[in-house]
């Protein structure tokens, strides 16, 4: 009897969790329905002198972005970046402007990356724009170009 009740009990606490993702699921469905691409950004200068950026940019078929992540300088914190922006495909690069990186300020960036999907290497000005006094060759990059 002991074990009906728990199953019982389990039961309904997975029914009720799956209804709530059920219910969520078609506003998390409804972002990204236009977009052409995805790009994740990882660009990070190691030592007590560096920081880094993160961000995930999703392109829209309407020539539209929105971006998320964060940047930050070792022993300043993370700040958080969001916000939207346009893109457009320059002679097979991507080109995002005016992301801001708050932690810089509020630098305004420029994103560029292949307009071909897949997986990229580079230094830490590889696909960014940064401040003259970060060393664009230094640290490293990492980016994903996704659908």
């Amino acid at each position: 009897m002991k074990r009906s009740r728990m199953g019982m009990a389990l039961a309904s606490a997975g029914l009720l969790g799956l209804s709530t993702l059920t219910a969520a699921a078609p506003a998390f469905a409804d972002y990204g329905n236009t977009a052409v691409y995805q790009v994740e950004l990882s660009a990070n200068i190691s030592g007590p002198h560096g920081g880094g950026v993160w961000l995930w940019l999703e392109l829209s078929n309407d020539g539209k972005v929105d971006y998320t992540g964060s940047d930050c300088g070792h022993g300043l914190g993370a700040a958080p970046d969001h916000g939207s922006t346009t893109w457009s495909d320059v002679n097979g690069m991507l080109v995002i402007p005016n992301v801001v990186l708050n932690g810089l300020g509020g630098f305004p960036a420029t994103v560029t990356v292949p307009d071909t999907l897949g997986h990229y290497t580079g230094t830490v000005g590889s696909f960014l724009t940064l401040p003259g006094f970060i060393p664009p060759f230094l640290g490293n990059s990492q980016l994903q170009v996704a659908p």
